[in-house]
């Protein structure tokens, strides 16, 4: 698609002629919230702590901001703990046939970078499919067998010191009900950083008269936390926050996918918006292909992508061109405007 550039980090597609739509949807991580400093920092601390455990404290630093990028770009990748998990599995994999442990951490995070291009929106299934096609399943099984994935918290040591590192353990007794073990302080979650405005949430609000949601990888504890009183410009009860949903049926034995890119949860808010057409926004490949794939089920959308949060913004712009985005903006502070420049 060629796009139509607005000036001031907005793009629209050439053949959008308009963007009417029953209801709007917002992506909260890399949309609402900056999370570099929060979730990402998170998963380099976290993945760094198990592989100082298993191959020594010269992996600490293995993981870095374009190693995540990468693996979120599959579109498979919504889910922080499963991206904590690719990361280190490359690290094991590359390992696994290595003369000793010290080997180039370049040499492997190039290795992790040609197993995110072989990964797709089916995330860590697919990226395990590549290792075991390469002859390394032992690697899979060996982080298999050590983090405890994919267990939830509790069971799983890699779930538990992951949420413990984010939410910090006040946060996280009220989140699990659970006493932590690896963190008594502070959490990532207090490095999260607003960047939407409460006067963009306004006017939004009074465009959908009040059909604006959440739909978010997050959970709503986390939401809540970060989002405090501009929470109530969203219409809660269509908002869905997969972390929650995820852990529910997982801990019920339910065999449903409720993770982006899954249609599950954006299906579910429009649904109790009593929604026909939505504009999504986000800032991930699987918020594209979420909103995409609900077409089968009679809904039409717009998506909207936002890349000026991502730590490589230019590749995250190029990425939603190359998918055929509705509209690109730098900052969701911009919505407002292109949707007033659209009608």
């Amino acid at each position: 698609m060629r796009y139509v550039d607005l000036d001031g980090g907005i793009l629209i597609g050439e053949n959008v002629t308009s963007m009417d739509a029953d209801a709007l949807v917002l992506d909260c991580d890399g949309t609402l919230v900056r999370i570099n400093r929060s979730y990402n920092a998170c998963i380099v601390e976290t993945a760094g702590r198990v592989l100082s455990m298993m191959l020594g404290d010269g992996w600490k630093g293995f993981v870095d901001e374009q190693m995540i990028l990468a693996f979120r770009m599959s579109g498979g990748f919504n889910n922080d703990v499963d991206t904590t998990y690719a990361c280190i599995l490359a690290a094991l994999a590359y390992t696994s046939d290595a003369q000793d442990k010290d080997a180039s951490l370049e040499s492997a995070r190039r290795f992790a970078h040609e197993m995110a291009r072989h990964a797709d929106s089916r995330g860590v299934e697919s990226v395990e499919e590549y290792l075991a096609g390469i002859g390394k399943a032992q690697a899979v099984k060996a982080a298999r067998e050590y983090t405890g994935y994919p267990g939830l918290v509790g069971s799983s040591m890699l779930a538990t010191l992951f949420d413990e590192l984010f939410y910090g353990s006040e946060l996280f007794r009220r989140m699990h009900g659970i006493e932590p073990r690896f963190n008594h302080g502070k959490g990532f979650i207090e490095y999260d950083e607003v960047v939407v405005s409460r006067e963009c949430l306004s006017i939004l609000n009074d465009i959908f008269h009040g059909n604006v949601a959440i739909v978010s990888g997050r959970s709503r504890i986390a939401a809540e936390y970060a989002l405090r009183e501009l929470l109530g410009y969203f219409n809660i009860s269509a908002s869905v926050f997969i972390e929650d949903e995820d852990k529910y049926v997982k801990r019920n034995g339910i065999k449903m996918n409720v993770v982006k890119p899954s249609p599950y949860a954006l299906l579910r808010s429009l649904k109790t918006m009593d929604a026909n057409s939505a504009i999504v926004v986000g800032d991930s490949a699987e918020d594209l292909i979420m909103a995409r794939s609900v077409a089968s089920n009679g809904y039409s959308t717009y998506f909207i992508g936002v890349y000026g949060t991502s730590i490589d913004a230019e590749k995250q712009r190029q990425m939603f061109m190359d998918m055929d985005s509705d509209a690109i903006l730098e900052n969701v502070n911009l919505l407002p405007r292109l949707l007033a420049s659209n009608t």
